[in-house]
């Protein structure tokens, strides 16, 4: 059965403005590390505590894209359970996308403090932008995604607006 786009679009549509809390948890310095790790990011604010300090920060901080950068606070489906496109098969960023493909069409930042090791963070998610569009070998679905990060007090930590382009 064919993928009706108009009729997964009408779906996303729907949920414009619907806003959803993800408990994230408090922050690990380990992960923090990993993370610039995996990068290539060796800068001393990542690790070292006492330089961080120097600097001006409580103690060592995360890169800036950590928070924006990870899809999932879970652990996460297997591998081998993942799509081509490597997104999860039930509906991914929780907007209905099931049997399309995705790809990131860019992101577009806020830092409003540095994030560091305990800090325990929620995100309030939301669907900002829905468009259906005509592209040359056929028609596409343009998301646009919001991912506001704070602390449980309510403090902002990063805005992230994320677009997706889905076929």
């Amino acid at each position: 059965m064919a993928i009706s786009f108009e009729a997964v679009y009408e779906q996303i549509k729907s949920r414009l403005g619907q806003t959803r809390l993800v408990a994230i948890g408090k922050i690990n310095q380990r992960d923090m590390e990993r993370f610039a790790v995996a990068v290539g990011d060796s800068n001393p604010l990542f690790f070292d505590h006492a330089f961080a300090r120097e600097h001006g920060y409580p103690g060592a901080i995360a890169p800036p894209l950590y928070l924006s950068s990870v899809l999932g606070w879970e652990p996460g489906p297997p591998e081998d359970s993942l799509r081509p496109d490597g997104t999860p098969h039930d509906d991914a960023m929780a907007v209905p996308i099931r049997g399309l493909r995705v790809m990131g069409g860019g992101q577009e930042l806020e830092f409003h403090q540095p994030v560091t090791a305990g800090m325990d963070v929620v995100m309030e998610f939301s669907v900002s932008q829905a468009e259906l569009k005509q592209g040359r070998s056929g028609p596409l679905l343009v998301v646009q995604l919001q991912k506001r990060f704070l602390t449980t007090d309510g403090s902002p930590i990063v805005t992230c607006r994320e677009n997706f382009i889905a076929r």
